[in-house]
Formats: C-alpha cells, structure tokens, sequence
C-alpha cells in the first residue's frame, strides 16, 4: 500500500507541476500525441552479473505511449514498455512489463529538429529465470509482484511532416523490486535486488489538433 501510495502521489506531483506550466496560453497548440517504438536495454548494476552466472546481455523493448498536451511544450501521458533480456549462459531471457506516467518538456523551435526531456513514474513487473531447487539444478520463470519505477530521459524528434516525425531517446531506468515475492509450485521466492539498465528507443510519434 505505501509502494502505491508513493506512485499516486508521484503522478500527482507531475500533474499539478504541468498544470501550473500550462496557465500561459498559447495560440495554437497540439492536442496529443502517441508513440510507437523499440530499441535496445543495456543491463547495469547487478544485473549484468545475475547469481553470479545468469547475467543479463543486452536485450531489446518496445511499446508505446500516448499523452495530452497542456500546452504546445508541456505533455502528461501513460506509456507501456516491455523489455527482453537474454541470459549469459543460458537459452532463456529476463522480461520485464513496465507501465506508468510521464511528463514531457518539449524545446519547441521553428526548425524540423525538437529536443525533449522527459520523466516517467510506474509499475514494473518481471518475469525471471530463478533457480527452484537448492542444488541450482533447475531454472523456472518466476513472475514477481510489481515494484515502483522511475525513469530520466533525453531525445529529439525530426519532424517529417507537420503531423509528427521520427524520434530517438535514450535514458535511465530504475525498478524498485528488491525482496518483491514470487510464487513457483507453492513455493514463495523473493527477488534479489533492485533493477537498473540504460534504454535507448527509436519510433515514430504522431499528432493529433492544431500543430503550430
């Protein structure tokens, strides 16, 4: 409960900030936005070195997002993200669901070239290849409860048309699981650490209302 209260209260946070951003009018803005794209995950932390032996490599994502603009710059939107990781040793992969919030700042300018920064707060669930037997003679994919996720981006988009373009970010990710139960044949296991990797996603972003 305190997990889910410390998220609402980070969406709210992000809400009220761009709504205090958006009391300056503007003469013509765009109404939304949505997103498709994938990319690549770069493990770090103890994620690359996984017990030893099931360290993560670099895996790859992809999801979408759609979001409401308060005003030509500012946007609040929900995203979903799945990532797949293969295994160092093994033929199997680590997945992960990651959905959520976000807030962007877009630095809007008269050439086809926008930079952006962009926060997001959510849930992340994985799926992981655990060992169920005290010899580590078998592997299982375990889906563990839930966990707090925040994630710090940077990107730009080039517009290819006045309706929206091609876009690439990359940014910090981090998934807040450590000691978050899973349940495999009535066994209750428990995830080792705290997740943390780098994203980077390319895509197409399209726009929807009056574009400037």
């Amino acid at each position: 409960m305190k997990k889910t209260g410390l998220l609402f209260t980070s969406i709210l946070v992000l809400a009220f900030a761009i709504t205090a951003f958006a009391q300056e009018e503007e003469a013509d803005w765009r109404n939304f936005e949505f997103t498709a794209h994938s990319g690549i995950t770069l493990p770090t932390g103890s994620l690359k070195t996984w017990n030893d032996s099931l360290g993560a490599k670099t895996g790859l994502n992809f999801g979408g997002s759609g979001g409401l603009y308060f005003n030509e710059k500012f946007c609040l939107g929900a995203y979903f993200n799945y990532t797949q990781s293969p295994m160092n040793l093994y033929n199997l992969h680590y997945k992960q669901y990651d959905m959520g919030a976000y807030a962007k700042y877009a630095f809007v300018g008269e050439s086809n070239f926008e930079p952006y920064v962009k926060l997001s707060a959510g849930l992340d669930f994985a799926k992981f290849a655990t060992w169920v037997d005290p010899a580590n003679n078998r592997l299982r994919e375990v889906s563990y409860d839930g966990g707090l996720a925040f994630g710090a981006y940077a990107g730009f988009l080039f517009y290819t048309s006045d309706y929206g373009g091609i876009f690439a970010e990359a940014g910090y990710h981090l998934a807040n699981l450590k000691d978050n139960p899973g349940e495999h044949a009535g066994k209750e296991y428990y995830f080792k650490d705290n997740l943390k990797y780098l994203d980077i996603k390319v895509g197409v972003m399209v726009f929807f209302g009056p574009e400037k």
